[in-house]
């Protein structure tokens, strides 16, 4: 979908509105018309009081038709702007799900959060009121001027004197507007991305206390937004008083001609009472389109923000159906992250159908990405990877997805309960099937001595529980899962002794009849792989068991001898700690 197209399926939502609008603004101008003929009856005396009952009846029927009219055309317009609101986001999430991780690489979490809240909230405002504004100053002059060519062809020719210069200064003042809500518009997106990060990262930023200089930069970014929303409004006030001065020549010329026309008697007092208020409500009315020129520009832009997300190209799945289990073959496969350096270059091996496949290598060569791009997150730029010899680009993702599950060294977990973060891992999984998971993943007996059980509320990110409890419940998500393909991406990098047992006793119940392929540093728990890959620099080293590789890999040789060399230090010899050590134990006072 273009863009205009895209403005063209939001706007045309409120034609109802529009049109209920365009009649309430009639009904605001009808009663005035009787009025003048009431006041014409009198001055001629041709008017009963049975014509004036009437008319008086027939002015009441127009404003209570107009505030019926009006009411409903808000209420069509806020609906309308409401479907809109949650359409647009529901859209949203759901392209968000279908884009590559390529495009959050672009886009920071601080941006994307503004275009769902702060960018959609601006379509509502528009929408349900901004619109209908515009709706009003627009027409209600274009039937003002309509009513005055039959009061007066000659005062309707002088009222709209200013008219043309108004044009030139919205002309001539439309860039610098659009060029200030620009700035004012990439500031607020820079500081919600600057707060979001600040909030996200306070527990560092009071770690360091006074060194830091995040909160400095954070106020700085802050007071840009100030000055740019000054600058912005500066703009507008400007182009407001121009055009209300030009408006209002056209008032003070009908006044000037109006009186020398009722002088010379070329037009009844009626009409010329009639031609100022008219003139007076064209003026008020069409000076209004300068303070509602900002909803326009403020509506264009947020469009273009939610484009960014909806109109961004979806990758072309072509099957919708169960990809086969069977061996996993990465084929001549390379890969970069858009303009970064690194790439996987010319990637090939095979991982046999419920073999244990360990990758192993330094920080940064490829590891994870190689997990990614097995998941269907990224593409491969050249060559193909296939599962049981298909194609898994052919695949939509939720196909890949339901073949493979992985547990993470950052485990995500939602803000809802334990039960529902476990119950994620199968679409309608009741209660004894979520507690059959939480025992084999050996988080049951924690699980049931907290006050609220399972009802327990883990808190954004699962802040409320500690790194294994949050493992152990990934593990059952898992376990409730069932994948027959599982990726164990440093699953017990960061879990104390104890957790690593309960969490290593879990892997093995979860491993069982399974294609296992683990990512790990510690090479001491991936010697009894059936395959260890060597990856160094975004290239495959070699493949082989650990015998194997020890044999022919110095690369991997290295690693095992800096593994060795870990495992044998002797922290209480080593380091100053450790003589700390001695001496509390000696009972020495440790300064």
């Amino acid at each position: 979908m273009e863009e205009k197209s895209f403005r063209k399926s939001v706007v045309g939502k409120n034609r109802r509105s529009n049109i209920l609008l365009a009649l309430k603004l009639l009904c605001d101008v009808l009663p005035q018309v009787v009025l003048v003929y009431i006041i014409n009856g009198l001055i001629t005396e041709t008017v009963r009081i049975r014509t004036m009952g009437t008319a008086f009846a027939v002015m009441f029927v127009f404003f209570a038709l107009k505030e019926l009219l009006y009411y409903f055309a808000t209420k069509s317009a806020h609906k309308k702007a409401y479907d809109t609101l949650t359409e647009l986001r529901l859209r949203i999430i759901e392209r968000l799900k279908q884009l590559h991780l390529g495009f959050f690489k672009e886009h920071t979490t601080g941006e994307l959060t503004n275009i769902i809240q702060h960018d959609v909230e601006q379509v509502e405002v528009y929408l349900a009121h901004g619109l209908p504004e515009i709706m009003s100053a627009t027409l209600l002059p274009l039937i003002i001027a309509g009513a005055m060519l039959f009061v007066d062809w000659r005062l309707a020719l002088v009222m709209v004197t200013g008219v043309p210069l108004m044009f030139l200064v919205k002309h001539f003042s439309a860039k610098m507007l659009t060029r200030n809500f620009q700035i004012y518009f990439n500031q607020e997106k820079n500081m919600q991305a600057e707060l979001m990060e600040y909030v996200k990262n306070i527990s560092v930023i009071k770690a360091f206390a006074k060194e830091e200089t995040i909160s400095e930069r954070t106020l700085k970014t802050a007071q840009g937004y100030i000055r740019s929303v000054k600058k912005s409004m500066g703009g507008i006030t400007s182009v407001m008083v121009f055009i209300d001065v030009f408006m209002e020549i056209g008032v003070v010329l009908v006044m000037i001609v109006g009186s020398l026309l009722l002088a010379n008697g070329a037009i009844t007092v009626p009409k010329f009472i009639l031609a100022i208020i008219l003139s007076s409500a064209f003026t008020a009315s069409i000076s209004k389109t300068a303070t509602l020129h900002h909803f326009s520009i403020v509506f264009t832009e947020a469009l273009k923000a939610i484009g960014r997300v909806l109109l961004e190209k979806v990758p072309e799945k072509k099957k919708n159906a169960a990809v086969p289990f069977g061996d996993i073959e990465f084929h001549n496969v390379s890969f970069s992250y858009g303009g970064d350096r690194f790439k996987l270059q010319n990637i090939n091996f095979t991982i046999q159908k419920n073999s244990v496949t360990a990758f192993v290598g330094t920080s940064g060569c490829g590891k994870s990405t190689v997990a990614n791009l097995l998941m269907g997150f990224w593409d491969a730029e050249e060559g193909k990877i296939t599962i049981s010899g298909e194609d898994i680009t052919e695949y939509r993702q939720e196909n890949i997805s339901a073949l493979i599950g992985s547990v993470q060294q950052d485990v995500i977990l939602f803000d809802l309960s334990i039960f529902e973060n476990i119950a994620i891992g199968r679409v309608g999984a009741d209660s004894a099937a979520v507690i059959d998971a939480a025992k084999k993943a050996r988080c049951h007996d924690f699980i049931s001595s907290l006050p609220n059980g399972y009802d327990t509320k883990v808190g954004e990110m699962g802040v409320k529980l500690s790194g294994g409890e949050k493992q152990r419940i990934s593990i059952a998500r898992m376990i409730l899962k069932n994948a027959p393909i599982l990726i164990l991406d440093e699953a017990m990098a960061a879990v104390d002794s104890e957790n690593e047992r309960l969490i290593g006793q879990a892997i093995d119940d979860l491993s069982t009849d399974k294609t296992v392929i683990t990512i790990a540093h510690h090479l001491n728990t991936v010697r009894a792989a059936d395959q260890i890959v060597v990856m160094d620099k975004g290239t495959v080293l070699d493949a082989g068991t650990h015998e194997a590789l020890m044999a022919r890999c110095s690369l991997y040789q290295d690693m095992v001898a800096a593994q060795n060399k870990v495992d044998e230090w002797d922290l209480k010899a080593d380091s100053v700690y450790g003589q700390q050590a001695e001496r509390c134990a000696g009972g020495a006072e440790v300064r």
